[in-house]
C-alpha cells in the first residue's frame, strides 16, 4: 500500500514540475527584436518565405535547450515554427502590431532526435528530412497530419541520412511544380553504433514524390562545394533558383537545369553597395531573403528598430555565359539518365535493343566458341568434301608454300586455275572467282565469321595482291590435308 502511495507521490511531482517547464517554455514573450521581423514578413500576406535560424538570439519565446535551430516557415498569411531538435511546431498568429500568440500544433513528447533537420513545405504539407538525435543520423522523410497531429511516416524505396547546420554547407530546393526535391549532398555515419565517425557524400539528389525513390543526379563540383560553405547557411529562394552570396558576391543555381552563377553586374554592384551602406557598423541582428520579388537585406537591433534595403529582382538577372555545372557527370549515366531504361517509351526501346545486340553477339562470338571439338572436325571435313579438285590443289600449293615462309605467285596461282593463257581481265576475274567460292564454302561449312584465304596488296606493286591463308585456321588446314593425303 505504502508503494503505491510512493508511486503516485512521485508520478504528481514529476507531472507538475514537468507542466511548471513546459509554462516557463511557452510563456517566454517574444523580444522587440522578435516583433520587429515578425512585424516585417506579415506585412506580406501573399509570399512565401522559408527562414532555417541557427542564432540562439531568436528563438520566439522558446527555450533554446530544445532545439539547435528553428525553421521560420512563412505559408502565404499564415507564420509556423518548426524547432529543429524535436517534432514541436507552432503557429504564430498575429493579434497586432509587435502582438503574437504562439499557438502549439502537435502533440509530441519526446524531444532531441532531430537537431539540424530540413524543414520544407510542398503542397500545403510540412515536411521532415533527416536530423541528428541519439548519436544516430536520420535518414527518412516525415510529415505533419492535421488530423493526428502528430509527425508521419513518409515512406521512400532509398534512404539518405542527412542533418544542417551553419558549417554544413547543405543545400535544398522544392520543386512544387514537378514534384522533385533536390539534396545538395549528404553524411554518412562509418560505423555507427561501433563509433560516430561520420564522412561527406557529395553526390547530388533529386527525390521524386510520385515515385517516393531518390535518384543520383552527380558528384557535387568542387567550386560549388567551396563557395556554398561560406554563405553561412544564408540561402533563399526565387522562382526556379536558390539566392545566396559569399565574399559580397551575388550567387544563384538551379538543380534543374543543373547551373551554378552569378547575379548579372548591376545587381552584384547594387547588392555591394547596400550592404555597405546598411551594415557598416555590425548590428546585432542581420538577415538576407527573398520575398515576392524582392531580395531583402535585413537590420534588427535589440531594441526592436528595424533598417532595410531591397533589390528587385526578374529572370533576367540570372542570365550568366560562365555558369558552372551544380554536379558532374559521366557520358554513359547522363544517357542513361536521359532514357530511362524500363519507362515508356524510349526507354523500353532501348532495353530490347540491348537485348537484341546482346543476343547476336552471343551467337556470333560466345557460342561459336562453344561447338564441341567432335562437331567441328565434322564441320571442317565437310567444307573438305566440298570442294572441287582445283580449289584442293590451290588450298595446297598456298599452304605448302606458306609453311616455308614463300609467297605463292600470280603466275603459279593461274596455272593452277588454268588462265595462263587468257588475258589480263579474265585472269584477275577466275582468280577471285575461284578464291570467293572458298571462303564462302569454308563459312557456310564452318560457322566461321572470318575467311579462309585473305589477300593483301604486294608492297612494290599495289596493283597486284598476295594471298595466304588465315593464320587462325593454319592448323585446321594441316590436319586437313594430312587426314586426306
Amino acid at each position: 500500500m505504502l508503494r503505491r502511495i510512493g508511486i503516485i507521490l512521485f508520478l504528481a511531482i514529476t507531472v507538475h514540475f514537468y507542466s511548471i517547464g513546459q509554462s516557463a517554455i511557452l510563456n517566454k514573450p517574444f523580444s522587440f527584436a522578435e516583433n520587429a521581423l515578425l512585424d516585417f514578413i506579415t506585412s506580406d500576406t501573399v509570399n512565401d518565405l522559408s527562414l532555417d535560424l541557427f542564432k540562439e538570439n531568436l528563438r520566439f519565446g522558446l527555450s533554446t535547450k530544445l532545439a539547435n535551430g528553428v525553421s521560420l516557415l512563412k505559408k502565404k498569411d499564415k507564420i509556423y515554427l518548426q524547432l529543429m531538435g524535436s517534432g514541436r511546431l507552432y503557429q504564430i498568429k498575429k493579434q497586432g502590431k509587435g502582438v503574437y500568440d504562439l499557438i502549439r500544433l502537435d502533440s509530441t513528447f519526446h524531444t532531441g532526435s532531430s537537431f539540424g533537420s530540413i524543414n520544407f513545405f510542398y503542397r500545403d504539407t510540412l515536411f521532415k528530412l533527416g536530423g541528428i538525435g541519439f548519436w544516430k543520423i536520420k535518414d527518412y522523410f516525415t510529415f505533419f497530419s492535421n488530423k493526428t497531429n502528430e509527425w508521419e511516416l513518409f515512406s521512400s524505396k532509398k534512404a539518405i541520412p542527412v542533418y544542417q547546420s551553419p558549417d554544413k554547407g547543405i543545400l535544398f530546393y522544392t520543386d512544387e511544380l514537378n514534384g522533385k526535391f533536390y539534396l545538395s549532398n549528404s553524411i554518412n555515419q562509418l560505423d555507427f553504433p561501433a563509433s560516430l565517425n561520420t564522412t561527406f557524400s557529395d553526390t547530388c539528389r533529386v527525390f521524386d514524390f510520385k515515385e517516393r525513390n531518390w535518384e543520383n543526379l552527380g558528384k557535387l563540383d568542387p567550386n560549388v562545394k567551396e563557395i556554398i560553405q561560406k554563405s553561412k547557411q544564408l540561402i533563399t529562394k526565387f522562382g526556379p533558383y536558390l539566392v545566396f552570396h559569399a565574399d559580397l558576391e551575388m550567387y544563384w543555381l538551379n538543380f534543374s537545369t543543373n547551373q551554378f552563377g552569378v547575379l548579372v553586374k548591376n545587381k552584384q554592384a547594387e547588392f555591394k553597395e547596400k550592404w555597405l551602406k546598411l551594415y557598416k557598423r555590425a548590428p546585432e541582428h542581420m538577415y538576407q531573403f527573398v520575398m515576392g520579388n524582392y531580395f531583402y537585406l535585413i537590420r534588427i537591433e535589440n531594441n526592436g528598430d528595424l533598417q532595410y534595403e531591397s533589390i528587385e529582382l526578374n529572370s533576367k538577372d540570372f542570365i550568366d555565359p560562365n555558369t558552372y555545372p551544380i554536379y558532374k557527370n559521366s557520358f554513359l549515366v547522363s544517357f542513361l539518365k536521359k532514357i530511362e531504361p524500363g519507362r515508356p517509351i524510349i526507354g523500353n526501346i532501348f532495353i530490347v535493343f540491348m537485348v537484341v545486340f546482346l543476343y547476336s553477339l552471343y551467337n556470333k562470338k560466345i557460342r561459336k566458341d562453344k561447338i564441341p571439338i567432335e562437331l567441328l572436325f565434322i564441320l571442317y571435313k565437310n567444307f573438305y568434301s566440298s570442294l572441287t579438285v582445283i580449289e584442293k590443289e590451290l588450298i595446297h600449293a598456298i599452304y605448302h608454300l606458306q609453311t616455308n615462309n614463300e609467297q605463292i605467285s600470280i603466275k603459279a596461282i593461274n596455272k593452277i586455275i588454268g588462265v595462263q593463257q587468257k588475258d589480263t581481265i579474265t585472269q584477275n576475274k577466275s582468280r577471285s572467282d575461284y578464291f570467293l567460292r572458298i571462303n564462302q564454302k569454308f563459312k557456310l561449312a564452318t560457322r566461321a565469321s572470318e575467311a579462309l584465304i585473305v589477300k593483301q596488296r604486294e608492297e612494290t606493286d599495289k596493283r597486284l595482291y598476295n594471298y595466304s591463308i588465315n593464320k587462325i585456321f593454319i592448323d585446321a588446314i594441316k590436319e586437313l590435308i594430312l587426314n586426306n593425303q
